[in-house]
């Protein structure tokens, strides 16, 4: 178990200053699972940024093509408003229901090599993103990305991204990347020892928190700390990470599958399909396998004035054996996300504040 909790101190002019609290927070491996869509899609629209092509941006079309035995040639998305892809549209679905398939889109953009470079040029120099989470594609074939166009309105191509093969060869941080008893392989049988995970992602909660708060509050840190991406795209960011399923226009989701705490680990163990309250927000990723449950949030109160950044990962597997799907999530490791939230709110909501904070730019939904 890892718990990271920042406290929020707003001044009179309503720039904050944070203190963290960190728990059993260690080098010990940690299975990111899907919260390493945050960083996948925050390298897409930096990368979008940097290229400064003209029509290029997050909502136009993208096609993507073929490289590969098992890669999709894409050239349809009927959620999407145009009916074409587009990264808007792929991260939509990657933080509203943790869509896999759009996280291998985005990262075939983003790249291997451009991935690692840019995280260490920001600061994540530990991070690594080995997987798309493509169960069709494992292993060393996403770092063989195929050729992508992004096309205008009148289908001239705004912009070609050839086929990439990975070149920086990367080690993992973790030298005893080894879980569990036993474990089980491909087709499910079972077999004696540990899994190795080094060849998986790898992202701490600790990278993921401040990966969080520098999307939350980057307009706040100094230009070499800060994310090289415009307030345009960050609040893009935000809004989606905010967002209930049953909010989005497109896509469309059907409320008896995507309700509304899907995806939302903190406060209500994703357990409650309607929320019927106003006043708190959760701006959130979530990542949940092989018996690794991990959220990070900035929750906020907007009736309360209460804000505060919270990370925390458990590893709920009572017999030990990784990937035969039965582990403790609902009996143990839900509950207590939800509990710890829920207790940290509750001393936010009687600490004295010399400035309540101005929260009105989270206010983000009708």
């Amino acid at each position: 178990m890892q718990v990271i909790y920042s406290r929020i101190n707003r001044n009179e002019n309503n720039k904050p200053t944070f203190r963290d609290f960190k728990f059993h927070v260690n080098k010990n491996y940690f299975y990111p699972a899907s919260t390493v869509k945050l960083p996948i899609s925050t390298l897409a629209l930096i990368k979008l940024e940097e290229l400064n092509v003209k029509g290029l941006n997050r909502a136009t079309a993208m096609i993507t093509d073929s490289a590969y035995y098992c890669q999709k040639k894409i050239r349809s998305d009927t959620t999407s408003p145009s009916h074409k892809p587009t990264i808007e549209n792929y991260i939509k679905k990657m933080f509203l229901v943790s869509d896999n398939y759009s996280c291998a889109r985005v990262y075939e953009f983003v790249g291997h090599d451009y991935a690692h470079k840019k995280l260490g040029e920001l600061g994540f120099k530990n991070v690594r993103l080995f997987n798309r989470l493509d169960g069709s594609c494992p292993g060393d074939t996403a770092k063989v990305t195929p050729p992508i166009y992004f096309l205008s309105e009148n289908y001239d191509t705004v912009y070609k991204q050839s086929l990439t093969l990975f070149k920086d060869k990367l080690i993992h941080p973790i030298p005893n990347s080894k879980v569990g008893w036993a474990h089980t392989d491909g087709r499910g049988k079972r077999i004696a020892g540990p899994k190795d995970f080094s060849t998986h992602n790898y992202l701490t909660p600790n990278d993921l928190h401040n990966l969080m708060k520098k999307i939350v509050f980057n307009d706040f840190f100094s230009e070499k700390e800060k994310l090289p991406i415009s307030t345009d795209n960050r609040k893009f960011m935000l809004k989606q990470l905010g967002m209930y399923p049953k909010e989005s226009e497109h896509p469309k989701y059907e409320k008896k599958i995507f309700y509304d705490t899907y995806k939302k680990y903190f406060l209500y163990a994703s357990a409650v399909a309607t929320v019927k309250q106003d006043s708190i927000r959760m701006f959130n990723i979530v990542g949940r396998a092989y018996g690794f449950l991990i959220d990070c949030a900035y929750i906020v109160d907007y009736k309360n004035k209460i804000e505060y950044l919270l990370t925390a990962s458990i590893y709920v597997n009572e017999k030990n054996v990784v990937g035969n799907g039965k582990y403790e999530y609902d009996l143990i490791g839900l509950p207590f996300l939800r509990d710890l939230s829920w207790s940290i709110y509750n001393f936010e909501r009687t600490r004295p504040k010399e400035n309540l904070p101005d929260l009105s730019e989270f206010k983000l939904f009708d």
